[in-house]
């Protein structure tokens, strides 16, 4: 865009134009006041207008004050125009803004204030499936909180459950997503609970790049946060609450769709589901640590050894889910 604007009518500016464009017409026409009898008789020699020193100096005074208005009504409209078009850019940039702040929303569930579901669908759509590094998605589900809600009733676990999503939201590494669960537009089959809605839903799915020790080792400090935020429930609920939850972990290839994606997580989750400690986790493929090496590969095996301590390892050996 040019950078050459309008004359502003205001009261410095005019002056500043006065002083450039007319202050030099001013002191020819000054001097022509103090040699107005030499220049009358070269225009007007013998009093006689007829010649062609006048009639020139007629065209010429014509043609500046022509021009002179020209200019200004022609710089009134342009000067309209820049401002009519200062205020479409205002305007255009409120409503993008508003534009943003209502897509913030739209991806974002209101009650824990994290990525929610549709945010999850364009993330694996546009940004996953393009991926070419391992990731791997994880499913947890918290432990007998619908008896929680029952007894504290919704405003209170909302608070607890907005506590829990916040405290591992900004304790995410630069590797790591976390949203609200997500649910299919169909209607879910009745052992699908997996995909059911109600407010304060206590599913979240989480996406970490890396192989499966870095999921493992997510979960295990999910462990910690959980025991961490249960010493809070007394000044959340009124009454301490032990948090626990289900886990379950498979591997995302970028060609998945998030049915693909849920349909493994929810055979691996079913598994989980039937272990009876506070903490379970079910994950594919579930034998993978045998290829380890104890001298290549210690810190993997040192995750899946503390999995093993804080939760109650859930397999799908001699079960047919699908895995």
């Amino acid at each position: 865009m040019t950078s050459v604007k309008p004359i502003d009518t205001g009261s410095k500016s005019v002056l500043k134009f006065l002083y450039e464009i007319l202050a030099p017409i001013i002191v020819i026409i000054v001097a022509a006041i103090i040699r107005w009898k030499d220049i009358y008789d070269f225009f007007v020699p013998n009093g006689i207008f007829l010649n062609w020193h006048f009639v020139l100096l007629v065209i010429f005074l014509t043609n500046i004050v022509f021009c002179l208005v020209v200019f200004f009504i022609m710089n009134k409209h342009w000067k309209d125009e820049c401002d009519s078009h200062q205020i479409t850019k205002t305007e255009k940039d409120i409503l993008i803004t508003a534009l943003n702040t209502s897509e913030h929303h739209r991806l974002t569930y209101v009650i824990t204030g994290i990525p929610n579901s549709d945010s999850l669908k364009n993330d694996i759509n546009n940004c996953f499936s393009h991926s070419n590094k391992k990731m791997q998605f994880i499913f947890i589900d918290l432990k007998d909180f619908r008896k929680i809600n029952e007894n504290f009733g919704f405003n209170k676990t909302n608070d607890l459950l907005r506590t829990i999503a916040q405290t591992i939201y900004y304790r995410m590494r630069r590797n790591e997503q976390m949203y609200k669960c997500p649910t299919r537009d169909s209607e879910p089959k009745p052992d699908e609970k997996i995909y059911r809605v109600y407010p304060g839903g206590d599913e979240f799915v989480f996406i970490i790049f890396g192989d499966q020790p870095d999921a493992l080792g997510f979960a295990n400090r999910l462990v910690g946060i959980f025991k961490e935020i249960s010493k809070k429930t007394p000044e959340i609920l009124g009454l301490g609450t032990e948090l626990s939850f289900k886990c379950a972990i498979v591997e995302m290839h970028s060609k998945d769709s998030l049915k693909d994606i849920f349909s493994k997580v929810h055979s691996c989750y079913k598994i989980a589901k039937q272990g009876e400690s506070d903490f379970t986790i079910c994950w594919h493929p579930y034998n993978i640590e045998k290829t380890f090496s104890e001298e290549t590969d210690l810190k993997k095996l040192r995750d899946y050894e503390q999995t093993r301590k804080l939760f109650q390892v859930m397999t799908p050996i001699d079960m047919d889910y699908g895995l």
